[in-house]
């Protein structure tokens, strides 16, 4: 077996908390108990985990999995390369969203409604100041219910983080604002 994501977040929750039992590991790794099972098979199969008897502790329970400094050297191998992937995996979304952000503003657009959560409009007013764009997020709906609220004349497209074509129409049905004017963010 390779060492997964999943296997980090076995060795991670090993690392950060002590653990009795394969099913308390589960909950707090965020996998299933069967999961859990072949993972840590193989953890202990390659000497990352080993089991420690504490039964003779009144303290403690019977059992607990720790992480073997073989272990925990793997931890940090699999951290290096998660972090590496989802830095990657930012700068591509990164890239994705500018040129969307860029487009817009070629089509000489100038205020955008943003329909999704704020962290994203966030990400893209950041982007915008960075790349010098003559763009205005001028609103932020949570959901795109809440454009029927907002005046149509504050801006010129809507931006959805999420959705569909089929989305689209259903907005333009509901809120008035025309098809054309409602854009998707992916």
């Amino acid at each position: 077996m390779t060492l997964s994501d999943k296997a980090f977040e076995v060795l991670d929750t090993l690392d950060r908390q002590p653990i009795c039992n394969q099913r308390q590991l589960a909950r707090h790794a965020g996998i299933s108990l069967g999961q859990v099972n072949y993972i840590l098979k193989s953890l202990l199969e390659k000497g990352f985990v080993k089991i420690g008897n504490f039964r003779k502790s009144p303290n403690k329970s019977g059992y607990m999995y720790l992480l073997t400094p073989k272990g925990i050297h793997a931890k940090s191998r699999l951290a290096a390369r998660f972090v590496t992937s989802k830095l990657i995996e930012y700068e591509s979304l990164r890239g994705r969203l500018a040129d969307k952000l860029q487009a817009l503003e070629h089509k000489g657009h100038r205020m955008v409604a943003f329909v999704g959560p704020q962290v994203v409009k966030d990400f893209a007013e950041a982007l915008i100041r960075e790349r010098g764009l003559n763009l205005s997020l001028a609103n932020r709906c949570k959901t795109w219910k809440d454009l029927k609220t907002v005046d149509a004349g504050f801006f010129d497209i809507v931006l959805l983080f999420d959705g569909s074509t089929e989305t689209t129409a259903k907005i333009s049905d509901a809120t008035g604002i025309p098809r054309d004017k409602i854009v998707l963010l992916w």
